[in-house]
């Protein structure tokens, strides 16, 4: 039994987690907003019209005209049950809810700034028969906590190009029962994001962003069978998106998207996605819908059942309101799929036991505030 392999892939199962989701934390290409929930994501890097831009492309926040707030929470119902080839199944079931909040201020005719603190991933989880079920009860329960400070800053070139970047703290926190004992480890890490958005036309606009990727040196509060802690490599990811308005109420909106997973492990490869969505303006009323879809880091072979990381996808709708005040009221519904994670190993290893998940998404039912 390798039980430093258990603790690194513990450890990993709380920090790297980007775009991609796990049974025992997931990580959010959505923000906590009606938008980008709506969306599946698509819309984040085109987006020019709310603070949230803070987080998705700072560059767009050249389109705040004074300021903006938007306040916003989601709420996410996750559900896998792993079906091993050889012993009892087990199942994993979570409750959580991610805040988001954001703040753009223009400052002069050039310049606009921008705050925000939201969580780009974490769950926490109860196993009802350990993480891999049967005899290999390691993990009973995994929470994990994820907080993203960005302060970020937009430049207006000239009237159809617009630069932005973005220093961002990280906070990675994770908690769980490993052997009947409890493990815990926290720690802040720095990044930073660069991005563009050009106005091509009247109709159609293109946005770019790139964020850094970087490591998270967790220690534990109390040394387990020698451990005192492991350093993890955070992704870098790259967007691209187009926001084309096709008539006065109908737009669409397309995004491509890398991560270079194969940083993690000489066994992952780099991940790329794809969205597509569209926003219908009806009077007072927004309605928006979205698809996206992810490739998975790891083949079947490499894959364990600390990180099962696969291929997913995602379809989104929502609704703003534009009330009297001239503030928006927003909420929207998310299913997300994670795929069947399939394992195979060569022969009885611990945290690869060969099998399956039947049963492997995410609800998500969110409301976001703007004014």
């Amino acid at each position: 039994m390798n039980r430093s392999k258990i603790l690194l892939a513990l450890s990993a199962t709380a920090v790297i987690n980007t775009s991609s989701a796990m049974a025992a934390g997931l990580s959010l290409s959505q923000i906590g907003t009606a938008d980008s929930v709506a969306t599946a994501g698509a819309a984040g890097v085109t987006n020019n019209s709310d603070a949230a831009a803070t987080i998705t492309n700072a560059a767009g926040l050249s389109g705040i005209e004074d300021s903006n707030m938007m306040l916003g929470g989601q709420l996410l119902d996750v559900r896998s049950q792993f079906e091993p080839k050889e012993g009892e199944s087990t199942q994993s079931n979570g409750l959580q809810f991610i805040p988001h909040l954001s703040y753009a201020k223009r400052l002069n005719e050039d310049w606009v700034a921008g705050i925000a603190l939201h969580s780009p991933g974490g769950l926490g989880v109860a196993y009802s028969n350990g993480i891999a079920g049967g005899a290999q009860n390691i993990v009973k329960e995994n929470k994990i906590t994820m907080l993203s400070l960005t302060a970020s800053a937009a430049y207006q070139i000239n009237e159809q190009l617009a630069l932005g970047a973005s220093i961002i703290t990280n906070y990675a926190g994770v908690e769980a029962s490993v052997f009947d004992r409890t493990v815990t480890g926290k720690q802040l890490a720095p990044t930073f994001a660069l991005s563009a958005q050009y106005q091509l036309n009247e109709k159609t606009r293109i946005g770019a962003n790139y964020q850094h990727g970087s490591e998270h040196d967790i220690e534990f509060d109390e040394a387990l069978l020698g451990i005192q802690g492991m350093a993890i490599n955070w992704p870098a990811t790259f967007d691209i998106g187009i926001d084309h308005q096709l008539t006065e109420q109908l737009n669409i909106m397309a995004n491509a998207k890398w991560q270079s997973w194969s940083d993690y492990d000489a066994n992952y490869q780099d991940t790329y996605s794809a969205g597509i969505a569209a926003g219908y303006q009806a009077g007072h009323w927004l309605w928006q819908a979205g698809f996206s879809i992810d490739s998975s880091p790891v083949d079947a072979e490499y894959r364990d059942i600390v990180l099962p990381l696969d291929k997913q996808w995602r379809l989104g709708i929502g609704a703003e309101k534009t009330l009297a005040s001239g503030a928006k009221l927003g909420i929207a519904y998310q299913y997300q799929n994670l795929g069947d994670a399939e394992i195979i190993s060569q022969g009885r290893e611990l945290l690869r036991p060969s099998g399956e998940y039947s049963e492997n998404r995410v609800h998500f039912i969110t409301l976001s505030y703007q004014f």
